[in-house]
């Protein structure tokens, strides 16, 4: 790949890892490449797209939903028209969804599927065509397309069977891309983070608990992964190095590559491993968690909240 791509394409930009990556090829010493910023928040792009023109890179910002693919056409159509043929796709967005397998209803596979495996496809589906032809038209010039994937997907965890199902294909669709698109001077990279300091703990939906304790839960992880964790730019920099080097998957963290590695070298101690994590070792880690960050070990019980019966739970 070459060391300075002119145009780079991120899907998620407008948060954590997205934007930090979309800031590191824009934002590169001697000048950064164009970068399309592509979220479902019309404004979180925005933002992203103004951090780097404040910097002095070039950046635009679009509204997508990438489970959408009439909207990766249209999308993919209007950056070869207004920019030309990216030189790297990262293909970034994602939810997070947690809880046992038999609590997931069927849309809540349909969502997950569709935005974390299927708009990955769509991504290297759109773009990957464009690449291609530009190859047939310019056998010189070379692409990338990164997938962002997770450790996840090396790590079979009952407590995220449908997320870790999905970043599992995501690491497989990238390992089966890379010997086509290689074909059109195109390399495929799936990037493998372990626990980074984003808002995706936040914002992730636990099934099988009421909104309250989805909520609880995930804000505990925020604060403790927000606290301990590295932060997206540590992403941004190995995507930047896969991309330069061409390597097929790369965990990051030093969480991913012992999960990496226990899945290659160890899988029965992996399984093993898996086996401890129920509903309470959960909450002895939660126990944990709060030590860590100065609160009570406790949690307030269902009895103590007297939570109201009407009280939903999450899909």
């Amino acid at each position: 790949m070459a060391a300075h791509p002119e145009l780079v394409v991120v899907t998620g930009a407008g948060a954590g890892i997205g934007r930090a990556t979309a800031e590191a090829f824009g934002c590169r010493p001697g000048g950064g490449a164009t970068v399309i910023c592509a979220d479902i928040d019309p404004a979180a792009a925005t933002e992203t797209a103004l951090r780097i023109s404040q910097r002095g890179g070039r950046a635009e910002a679009h509204t997508m939903d990438v489970a959408d693919p009439d909207a990766w056409e249209q999308f993919g159509a209007a950056v070869r028209v207004d920019h030309g043929v990216p030189d790297v796709v990262v293909n970034n967005a994602g939810i997070g969804m947690g809880g046992p397998f038999l609590a997931h209803t069927a849309e809540d596979w349909r969502r997950l599927v569709d935005v974390n495996l299927l708009g990955v496809v769509h991504g290297c589906r759109v773009f990957g065509r464009q690449l291609a032809q530009r190859h047939r038209e310019d056998p010189g010039r070379r692409g990338h397309l990164v997938n962002v994937a997770s450790a996840a997907a090396f790590t079979p965890s009952p407590l995220l069977p449908a997320y870790v199902a999905t970043k599992a294909a995501v690491l497989m669709l990238s390992e089966a891309l890379r010997p086509e698109m290689a074909e059109h001077n195109v390399g495929v990279s799936a990037i493998c983070p372990g626990f980074i300091a984003t808002n995706i703990y936040a914002a992730t939906s636990f099934v099988g608990l009421t909104k309250a304790e989805g909520a609880q839960r995930g804000n505990l992880a925020q604060d403790v992964f927000g606290r301990f964790a590295p932060g997206p730019e540590l992403v941004a920099r190995r995507i930047e190095f896969a991309v330069r080097h061409d390597v097929p998957v790369l965990p990051v963290t030093v969480g991913a590559w012992a999960s990496y590695g226990a899945y290659h070298f160890a899988t029965p101690l992996l399984r093993l491993a898996m086996k401890l994590g129920t509903e309470a070792r959960v909450s002895q880690l939660e126990q944990l968690g709060r030590r860590l960050l100065g609160g009570p070990a406790e949690a307030p019980s269902r009895s103590q909240r007297r939570a109201d019966p009407r009280e939903s739970r999450t899909p």
